[in-house]
């Protein structure tokens, strides 16, 4: 089963991840990815920064997501401010 741990944002987009440890630090998951049993495009290096199919790619970061918010996979930072004022 997937389980997204954290929010790969963009300026333009926030998709839920899963961390999983690689070599070089950390590969992040999404579902398609997961369900298709796909090799992750994206990892993270924690010195290096994060890399798109081995090129290195600004404008990146990570947010953990908390255990009420994983239960969706929001797609906006506004869907994600909705789903938080929904659970308070």
């Amino acid at each position: 089963m997937f389980r997204p741990t954290h929010l790969l944002v963009s300026r333009s987009r926030s998709t839920p991840v899963q961390l999983v440890s690689s070599p070089k630090g950390f590969f992040l998951v999404t579902e398609p990815e997961w369900q298709q049993q796909r090799q992750p495009a994206f990892e993270m290096h924690p010195q290096r920064g994060f890399f798109c199919q081995g090129i290195p790619v600004l404008g990146y970061s990570l947010q953990p997501l908390h255990a009420q918010v994983s239960l969706s996979t929001p797609q906006s930072e506004v869907e994600l401010h909705e789903l938080s004022v929904n659970l308070k």
